[in-house]
């Protein structure tokens, strides 16, 4: 009976279909006949394919693929994103357990060629509308073939072709972007043309690692700092390569500030200072970067320490950084005073030996900051162009930042009336007052502090909710709160100056009940004497 084309590969199809349970042979044979009359049908080539799938044999499925793969790729969208699919749950899900056709398709992709299994990776990045999964395939690409990645020279187009995608800093994309992507490309193409879409990569990187907490640190205790650093490295290495790509003249700062020294943020910041001094030789832009990175460093680690918690500490223990006032010195004080000192209170009480590191981070940042604001304008004008470009950042309103400029100012003694209503601690606001001569306005900060702990701990001043014991009792056994006892320098004890101290004082009762008491005896004591005279 005469038919026409379609009806014929159709009946091919359908007798291929009901001898594949039966007989695999014959049903091969119906498909090869098929072919030799339509040899360019597309139904007859994917219906082959789809058979060696049913027989599970991934070999003669992986053939009919590639002769798919050449001839009729806009078809096989199905196709491509079920073998991609089965790759990345493969390799980035591997917590997932696999079912038996995940593992086939696996075995398919595995006996493809190379060339076609990367393409159908790319494909697969290409057709996808969500971008986790975009970079998820890119991010196969660079780990499975990395050689062939870095001689077609494609890694900046990986890197490109999500830079685009809009994301929150807080998204999974982000983090395998900042975290897996870009190291991996920037490790592995060392040849990547200059581009200003680097900087915007570069941003989201500074973004990322910036405001997104490492869950790795939660409750950690002894190993906080290390951990912290070794995150930080991550982001110094992504500075360096960009730096070396952009022919910065400073790159790679991090890698040689470490091998040259111990690697801490202090030593890091003279390496800096030194550019400083020759800032001729290096661009605007580069020095800004380098500068906004270790700022950032030191201002969240130390951020991150005064709010530091752990279950082997006793729970959270925010800290504060106030001013130690002494009585007045007898004469006129030196001219050449030394730098302020900051302290911590470390004996196991309510501050970690962790928390007490918060010193050397504050005070780098304080460094930094100054060269920043005090190197010219150009320099203090890109980085806030950088730090402003970091949308996530909200810097006008970001409290870790808001909270250093005060800190900063107080530190420095550049603070003035306009930072009274930013304080809400009663005893940084004593301190502030303090040192801005306003007696009677601190001596009240200080007994509202006191009256704070009562109200906390739902006492009144004097008892204790603990044993029915003294609010004071114990205290004589506190060596903790020697920082109170202050120090004096000089030539002789009839010329000296009192060191300028700063301490960061926690929520623990006694520390909060003396240092109140160290501003009532200095207003008093100022009072008393105006009264005098």
């Amino acid at each position: 009976m005469p038919f026409c084309n379609a009806d014929a590969i159709n009946y091919f199809v359908e007798k291929a279909r009901d001898c594949s349970t039966t007989n695999s042979y014959e049903a091969r044979a119906w498909l090869l006949t098929a072919s030799s009359i339509a040899p360019t049908n597309f139904q007859i080539q994917l219906e082959a394919y789809a058979l060696e799938k049913r027989l599970g044999n991934a070999v003669g499925a992986a053939n009919h693929f590639i002769s798919l793969f050449s001839k009729f790729l806009n078809c096989l969208d199905e196709e491509i994103a079920e073998l991609g699919n089965s790759v990345r749950n493969h390799h980035m899900n591997k917590g997932t357990k696999e079912t038996p056709e995940q593992l086939f398709l696996l075995q398919v992709f595995s006996a493809l060629p190379k060339d076609i299994q990367m393409e159908v990776l790319m494909q697969r990045s290409e057709h996808t509308a969500i971008i986790y999964e975009k970079c998820q395939f890119m991010l196969l690409l660079v780990k499975l073939y990395p050689d062939t990645v870095d001689a077609k020279g494609v890694g900046a187009d990986l890197l490109y072709n999500v830079l685009g995608c809009e994301s929150d800093v807080f998204s999974t994309f982000r983090n395998l972007l900042v975290v897996e992507l870009v190291p991996a490309v920037l490790q592995l193409s060392k040849n990547l043309a200059p581009s200003k879409r680097l900087i915007t990569l570069l941003n989201q990187c500074i973004e990322y690692y910036t405001i997104v907490p490492d869950p790795l640190l939660v409750g950690r205790s002894e190993d906080f700092i290390e951990l912290t650093a070794k995150r930080w490295d991550g982001l110094f290495g992504i500075v360096d390569q960009i730096g070396i790509i952009l022919s910065w003249k400073i790159s790679p700062f991090f890698s040689i500030a470490t091998q040259n020294s111990s690697g801490t943020a202090e030593s890091m910041y003279h390496s800096l200072s030194l550019a400083f001094q020759h800032k001729s030789h290096y661009s605007t832009n580069e020095l800004a970067y380098v500068s906004v990175v270790l700022f950032l460093r030191c201002l969240v680690t130390a951020d991150q320490l005064a709010s530091y918690s752990s279950s082997n500490f006793g729970g959270p223990s925010k800290l504060t950084l106030v001013e130690v006032f002494y009585p007045q010195p007898r004469c006129q004080p030196s001219s050449d005073l030394p730098a302020p000192i900051v302290t911590t209170v470390s004996q196991n009480y309510s501050v970690s030996s962790v928390q007490a590191s918060i010193n050397s981070y504050f005070i780098t940042a304080v460094k930094l900051w100054q060269i920043i604001t005090f190197n010219g304008n150009r320099i203090e004008r890109e980085v806030r162009t950088i730090l402003l470009s970091m949308k996530s950042l909200h810097l006008e309103t970001w409290p870790a930042f808001q909270k250093f400029l005060i800190d900063f100012r107080i530190y420095t003694g550049q603070y003035n009336s306009s930072d009274i209503p930013l304080i809400e601690n009663p005893l940084k606001l004593a301190s502030l007052l303090c040192s801005m001569s306003n007696f009677k306005g601190a001596a009240a900060a200080a007994l509202n502090a006191i009256e704070t702990i009562g109200q906390r701990e739902g006492t009144n001043f004097g008892e204790n909710s603990e044993n029915g014991k003294s609010g004071l009792a114990g205290s004589a056994d506190r060596e903790d709160l020697s920082f109170f006892n202050y120090q004096m320098h000089g030539k002789d004890k009839r010329d000296y100056s009192v060191q300028k101290r700063f301490h960061f004082i926690s929520e623990d009762r006694f520390e909060i009940i003396y240092y109140a008491a160290n501003i009532l005896i200095r207003c008093l004591h100022v009072l008393a004497s105006i009264q005098r005279f």
